[in-house]
């Protein structure tokens, strides 16, 4: 889960052409939106911002972020270089290319690890429909450093479905980090667009990676000058997983 938006519709994005924080869950989707953005993400473990760019005056649709996040073992600084190409009517295709930095937690002295890490992403949009397909860390430079402490090589697909523009159903599955396919994540949230500037979101998460199941909601405010969206999430076998996440976005 990215931000605000895609942590209340159970993490989904990977298909849908949301600004604020689609970006990083598919490379390709920069070439989908229509203007420029600043981007700020923030939860209790993870903070990021991305600043995307597919104004007129942009050269070629691209993307810089940076997300800093932590957990008990080990702390992840990442900055990402997203560039994207519209291939045909509504088909895109986009990189990430990322910098990581690895700091282990508790380790007096620990040394940090650095490396470079690459995403590929294909996306599909229409007026009441869209798609998407990325492959995460599809090459990467080689660390000294636990498999289970870096980023995981894994493959998400997504689509979004419009309603007479009041619903938005949204659906994602993501394999595990060793593929087994008895591992998947399946995402589903669904948004109401109560009026042109409020959003209501729901959302669900089955991760069998974690063996954890999360219940999601949000309210968000998508105001032509600026949009501010909260996110939630809950799992209700355990209260320690809960978060709470905010987004704020701005086009200009």
């Amino acid at each position: 889960m990215t931000g605000a938006v895609s942590s209340a519709t159970g993490g989904t994005g990977r298909g849908t052409a949301e600004p604020i924080d689609s970006v990083l869950l598919n490379p390709a989707i920069v070439s989908q939106l229509s203007s420029k953005i600043l981007a700020v993400n923030y939860t209790k473990d993870r903070w990021g911002v991305t600043l995307a760019d597919n104004g007129r005056e942009a050269l070629f649709p691209a993307a810089l972020a940076y997300v800093k996040s932590e957990n008990d073992f080990i702390k992840t600084q990442q900055v990402s270089l997203v560039l994207s190409y519209m291939v045909a009517k509504n088909i895109s295709i986009g990189t990430n290319i990322s910098l990581m930095e690895y700091d282990q937690q508790n380790i007096p002295n620990s040394e940090k690890y650095r490396q470079t890490t690459g995403d590929i992403g294909i996306a599909y949009s229409t007026n009441t429909f869209g798609a998407g397909i990325v492959a995460n860390k599809v090459f990467s430079t080689s660390i000294d450093l636990s498999d289970l402490l870096q980023v995981q090589k894994t493959i998400g697909v997504g689509v979004n479905y419009t309603y007479l523009n009041f619903f938005r159903f949204r659906a994602d599955l993501e394999s595990a980090p060793d593929n087994q396919v008895d591992r998947l994540v399946y995402m589903g949230g669904l948004e109401t667009f109560t009026n042109d500037w409020v959003v209501l979101r729901l959302g669900y998460q089955n991760n069998n990676v974690a063996k954890k199941n999360f219940i999601t909601a949000g309210l968000g405010f998508a105001g032509p000058q600026f949009g501010l969206h909260y996110g939630y999430i809950s799992n209700v076998a355990d209260s320690k997983d809960n978060k709470h996440s905010i987004d704020l976005g701005v086009p200009f």
